[in-house]
This record gives structure tokens, C-alpha cells and sequence, in this order.
């Protein structure tokens, strides 16, 4: 009769140690799934300087590749951080940190004066950061940008003015990369940049939009976003 019952209780507590190594190797999978989107999105801002802490906005559309050559078009900061899952999911080999993804050359950031910045190598890349560790910070660079979160995005339609006077009105970001990339090559000498004709509407992270109308109000936004 005794070993009647020790089968039984045998055979549960072994499914009932299986059940639960499932579902601990379940959460440990999910959560390696959003460690590797957290600092793959940390890591993209901390290159970059944008986010919360940094000094630009990345303007979107962006594009990602992942460590397998693979290159996808997103078009927000949400987008991003599922295509970076999507793609980790759906690979069998655990990536190296070295290898997480990173923006494709060339994209464009807007900085606190409302100036459009298109940035088209990695010199360029490490140059814009520095000089954001450099406002930021002051002499002690030992602070590091990200917080994955955008502080705003702007709302279209927008007007940009060219160096040259020139005044364009777009009304999607990918008219608005199109129409700065156009000039840039029409333009190859040029150091200037293009910037947003104030007043301009911007749309905060929770939702609200809040219409600009100085490069000073854009700086006190981002300023107040940093905290």
C-alpha cells in the first residue's frame, strides 16, 4: 500500500519540478529578450546622443541593422524596440554585445536649436557626441546618455530653411529627409544646416502636443525633459 502511493506522489512531484522548470526557463527567456532590447536601445542612444539625456531627437524614419547584415526600416521609437525583439526571438545564436544593432548611415537628429543635423559616418557620429557630453556634462565626460525614451517628436507639416534661404514645407519626415539629403548633394561644400521655421508643433511622450516657438522654448523643453 506505501509504494501504491509513493508512485503517485512521485510521478506529480515530477511533472509538478518539470512544470515549473518550464515556466522558470519561460521567464528567463523573456527576460533576456527585453535585457537585450533594453541595451541594444541604450546603446544606440548612448552612441548617438539622443534620448532623454542626450542633446538630439533621432527624426525617423531609421534604419536598423542587426548582426546578421539584416537591415529594417522603422518609423518610431516603438517600432525600434520591436524589430530589435523580433529579431532576437527569431535567431538561434546568442548574439555578442559587440554585435547589437546599430543606425544605418546616413539618418538625421534635430538638435535644441531646432537645426536638422544629417549625420553620415561614424567621425561625424563620435564629433556630435562629444560636443553634447561636452554641453552636458561640462569637462567631467563621464556621464552617459539614453533612457529610451524620445523627449518629443515633431508634428508635421514643418517648414525647414535652407542656408541659402530657401524655404521648404514637408509634411512627413521622409519628405523631410528626402529634401535635406537633396540639397546636401546640390550643396557638397556646405557646413550649415537646414532649421525648423518657428513656430513648429511638437508632441511630447505622453502624448500632448505643445506648439514652440523659439529656438530658446525648444532648448527649455529638452532641458526640462532631461531634468
Amino acid at each position: 500500500m506505501y509504494n501504491k502511493f509513493i508512485k503517485p506522489l512521485g510521478l506529480f512531484l515530477a511533472i509538478g519540478a518539470s512544470f515549473l522548470f518550464t515556466a522558470c526557463q519561460n521567464e528567463d527567456s523573456a527576460a533576456s529578450t527585453e535585457d537585450y532590447v533594453l541595451q541594444s536601445m541604450y546603446e544606440i542612444e548612448e552612441r548617438s546622443g539622443t534620448g532623454m539625456r542626450g542633446c538630439y531627437e533621432l527624426v525617423f524614419p531609421v534604419t536598423v541593422q542587426f548582426a546578421d547584415s539584416t537591415t529594417l526600416e522603422v518609423f518610431s521609437y516603438e517600432e525600434l524596440k520591436q524589430a530589435i525583439r523580433n529579431w532576437f526571438e527569431s535567431t538561434d545564436e546568442r548574439p555578442r554585445p559587440h554585435t547589437r544593432p546599430h543606425l544605418v548611415f546616413p539618418y538625421e537628429v534635430l538638435n535644441e536649436d531646432g537645426e536638422v543635423i544629417t549625420i553620415t559616418n561614424f567621425q561625424e557620429l563620435q564629433d556630435l557626441r562629444r560636443a553634447c557630453l561636452a554641453a552636458v556634462y561640462g569637462d567631467n565626460h563621464n556621464g552617459h546618455f539614453g533612457k529610451d525614451r524620445p523627449c518629443f517628436k515633431p508634428v508635421f507639416p514643418i517648414t525647414l530653411e535652407f542656408p541659402d534661404g530657401t524655404l521648404v514645407t514637408v509634411t512627413t519626415p521622409r519628405e523631410m529627409q528626402q529634401a535635406i539629403r537633396e540639397w546636401k548633394q546640390a550643396n557638397p561644400d556646405s557646413n550649415a544646416r537646414p532649421v525648423f521655421v518657428f513656430p513648429i508643433t511638437v508632441q511630447l511622450r505622453d502624448g500632448t502636443e505643445v506648439i514652440v516657438n523659439s529656438a530658446e522654448e525648444l532648448q527649455a523643453l529638452k532641458e526640462d525633459c532631461r531634468g
